[in-house]
């Protein structure tokens, strides 16, 4: 899977999913910066932070930030 498929299927807010396309993008741009889970899931969080005032479960974005690396391991981004 590709890391923009897996973003478009992620929905920490239940707002549907394909509904978060800002948070998206920056978070593909985190990609290019970040290469370890645990400054990609801090960084994923402070996204979500500034859009909703509020981050998914720590749990949760260490898990999306650890499929995104892998992802990026075995995909063109």
């Amino acid at each position: 899977m590709r890391s923009e498929e897996l973003l478009k299927k992620y929905d920490p807010f239940h707002l549907g999913q394909g509904n978060y396309p800002t948070e998206m993008s920056a978070i593909l741009v985190l990609l290019t910066i970040h290469d370890q889970v645990s400054p990609l899931a801090t960084a994923i969080g402070s996204v979500f932070e500034e859009s909703f005032g509020e981050q998914p479960d720590q749990q949760e974005l260490t898990l999306l930030a650890t499929n995104l690396l892998l992802c990026e391991d075995s995909c063109e981004l």
